[in-house]
């Protein structure tokens, strides 16, 4: 973001991204914000708090979840959690805080990203493909837990492989480059 030299942004309430760009948080704007800021920031954000092992990054979940959708969202589903660039809280820890809260701080932020890279992610399919990603990571990358997890459907029949956030990051971007309007 281009600022004027005399107007800096104000580090208590904007983000520094890799590439330089700074997002003021409070009034967002993502004009500009390269996909790569967002791709390295997700490969490098862990799932589920960092419990999973191995170690299982954001954009790994979300190449999934666009993987198990149809073609159509596949686009939204890579990004659906593109605001998770800020850090994946746990649905446990967003309960805590409240779930609408939550949302609702994040919204403007979530709106950015969305006018930015084109995409509308609030799609029933996303929504159920997301869960089928929790229930396969689940499954495949955290320790067996008596918990009760009924709201979830069965997992992909596919078993995740983590690939480390260096690959992450390359594959996130080919799988945006695919799919891009």
């Amino acid at each position: 973001m281009t600022q004027h030299a005399s107007h800096k942004p104000d580090g208590r309430t904007s983000i520094l991204l890799p590439s330089g760009f700074v997002l003021n948080l409070l009034a967002p704007d993502a004009t500009g914000l390269p996909i790569t800021d967002i791709a390295l920031c997700l490969a490098s954000q862990p799932r589920w708090g960092g419990a999973a092992r191995p170690w299982y990054s954001v954009a790994e979940h979300s190449i999934m979840c666009s993987r198990l959708v149809a073609p159509e969202h596949a686009y939204a589903a890579l990004l659906h959690d593109c605001e998770e660039f800020l850090g994946d809280w746990p649905s446990p820890v967003k309960v805590m805080l409240g779930r609408d809260y939550v949302k609702e701080r994040m919204h403007p932020v979530k709106q950015a990203l969305r006018r930015r890279f084109g995409f509308q992610d609030d799609v029933p399919a996303i929504k159920h493909a997301d869960l089928v990603c929790m229930a396969t990571e689940l499954r495949d990358l955290l320790p067996p837990a008596w918990m009760e997890w009924g709201h979830l459907p069965p997992p992909a029949e596919a078993v995740i492989v983590p690939v480390g956030p260096e690959r992450a990051y390359a594959l996130f971007l080919e799988r945006f480059e695919e799919l891009r309007p």
